[in-house]
């Protein structure tokens, strides 16, 4: 009789066993599958706004068309790189960079870019994502550093291939806030060289103005990762930036006029070139 109910248990026991393993493995296919889904979504998110953002180089081709010129103070000086010791720090950092990077060597500004990669560089190894840049690009650059298709080839490799890979890491934020951290230096770098004043300067401050349309894309990755305490205040920053912008364009039917400034409120205007100063001071301190 022992002998019976002892088989009975084990029966029990095994069939127990089969019970939780079947269960424990629905859960771990409806984990996957919302991981995959939770995955596919962020891809899309970040998918927009890549291409939704001017990438600094193209901000920097405009600065120069504009005819400003070359201000080296309004780089962030590569002094501060020892105090970026985070990954979310070192993430906007190199987005900063490459912009000021971008702004440089757009400015035949050979010597200071030849600075701004080799920190580029050390910020992408940091963040693991030192596929960037072919070696024998940096030897030849050193070798003839007026090479400006050259360099503007590196910056390219370094902004892009940092974003791909961290995208291929699934670390969403970061490469989110790379990207934000390179649009916010580049307006930056534009609305601290522009003047209302100068007749010239004048597609530059509709380009600006048209960067409105890139903020529902940064909204949407930011509002989603407001949990990660760098985030929270970007996009505290990012909500009175868009109002700002709202309010800068008096006229809406202002294509009609012939000077694009005629329908630029100046007052907001200003608050908008401030407020854009604060965001920048925040993400490189």
């Amino acid at each position: 009789m022992r002998i019976i109910i002892s088989c009975i248990c084990i029966l029990l026991l095994f069939s127990s066993c089969n019970l939780f393993s079947s269960k424990n493995k629905d859960k771990i296919t409806e984990e996957q599958m919302l991981e995959h889904q939770l995955m596919e979504e962020n891809t899309e998110k970040m998918k927009r706004i890549f291409f939704v953002l001017p990438s600094p180089i193209e901000i920097s081709i405009l600065i120069k068309k504009s005819g400003v010129h070359f201000q080296e103070n309004l780089l962030n000086s590569t002094e501060n790189l020892p105090g970026y010791s985070t990954s979310p720090s070192r993430a906007i950092a190199l987005g900063v960079y490459c912009a000021d990077l971008s702004y440089a060597s757009l400015n035949e500004q050979y010597q200071i870019s030849i600075e701004y990669i080799n920190v580029a560089r050390n910020l992408a190894e940091s963040l693991g994502v030192l596929r960037t840049v072919d070696q024998e690009k940096i030897n030849t650059l050193e070798n003839n550093v007026t090479n400006k298709d050259l360099i503007v080839d590196i910056i390219s490799e370094i902004y892009m291939e940092s974003s791909d890979q961290l995208r291929e890491q699934d670390r969403y934020s970061l490469a989110a806030l790379m990207l934000i951290g390179g649009w916010v230096e580049s307006i930056y770098l534009a609305t601290q060289s522009v003047s209302l004043d100068e007749e010239s300067h004048q597609l530059l401050i509709k380009q600006i103005l048209d960067q409105k349309l890139s903020l529902e894309s940064i909204k949407t990755v930011l509002r989603d990762n407001q949990s990660d305490p760098t985030i929270k205040p970007i996009y505290m920053d990012v909500l009175q930036l868009e109002k700002l912008f709202d309010r800068c364009v008096k006229n809406t039917n202002s294509e009609e006029t012939n000077d694009f400034r005629e329908s630029v409120d100046s007052l907001v205007f200003v608050q908008l070139v401030a407020k854009v100063g604060e965001m920048r001071e925040y993400l490189v301190q």
